[in-house]
């Protein structure tokens, strides 16, 4: 015969062996979903990454496409790409480029596109830029030069001029044209003879990358007295082209 104190016993074991069970079994599930949450972020980060990744690869790859009009002088070229919801806009931007105290003001336009993590990857004039909030990373350089040792200087600026402010979750095709051909310096029948040729950035869409572009990737170009600028000296001659090209999306 079984005592009493003997099935109380039996009966608090069972319940401590119940509750054990229970705040197991909720650790168990609560570090799962932890874990998943974690992991859940974890990928979504690498996600964000690797899109934005493609983001800056298809951008680079519309300059480099866009460089044939500068290169062979190609009337036309298209680039095709997938915007995963992104955005593309033109945005206002100018650069300011002097030879010898002659100054002229050149539109050049920036190409953006804007992604889901905040992130902008900006084509201007030849450069590409990615614009994080980590900072500033040039992802292509323009075709500035700046070569004492050659006694000259040479800048291309391509220009982009049309309306485009949409954004696509398809494949789309990016459309340039050449409107027009500019030889900024030497003005027409005059030398190429110059010393010192400046560029300001304070009025371009994108300054601070401007500056980590001269300041890091341009070592020839130096600063200047005047804020925002950058001038290549020791030189005796210098070439300044600007090509302007139309820009539409076919989507």
């Amino acid at each position: 015969m079984t005592s009493p104190l003997s099935s109380q016993s039996g009966h608090d074991r069972g319940v401590s062996d119940l509750l054990a069970f229970t705040l197991t079994f909720s650790i168990i599930i609560t570090g799962i979903a932890l874990v998943t949450l974690g992991g859940l972020g974890a990928f979504d980060a690498i996600q964000q990454g690797a899109t934005t990744d493609v983001a800056e690869t298809s951008m680079i790859g519309f300059a480099e496409t866009t460089d044939d009009h500068i290169q062979s002088g190609a009337p036309r070229r298209t680039t095709s790409m997938k915007l995963q919801g992104h955005g593309l806009s033109l945005q206002a931007s100018t650069l300011n480029v002097t030879v010898d105290g002659r100054s002229t003001n050149i539109s050049t336009g920036a190409f953006v596109r804007e992604t889901d993590s905040g992130t902008d990857i900006v084509y201007t004039s030849g450069a590409v830029y990615r614009v994080q909030q980590e900072g500033l990373v040039v992802s292509r350089k323009p075709r500035f030069r700046c070569s004492p040792g050659s006694d000259s200087a040479y800048i291309s600026v391509l220009s982009l001029d049309g309306q485009t402010d949409f954004s696509s979750s398809s494949r789309v095709t990016i459309e340039t044209a050449i409107q027009n051909k500019t030889l900024i310096s030497p003005q027409a029948g005059k030398s190429p003879a110059a010393t010192t040729v400046s560029i300001n950035v304070s009025e371009t869409a994108y300054p601070d990358a401007w500056h980590r572009l001269f300041e890091q990737e341009l070592s020839n170009w130096s600063d200047h007295a005047e804020p925002h600028t950058y001038q290549c000296t020791g030189i005796s001659r210098a070439v300044v082209h600007n090509r302007t090209v139309d820009i539409r999306t076919v989507t």
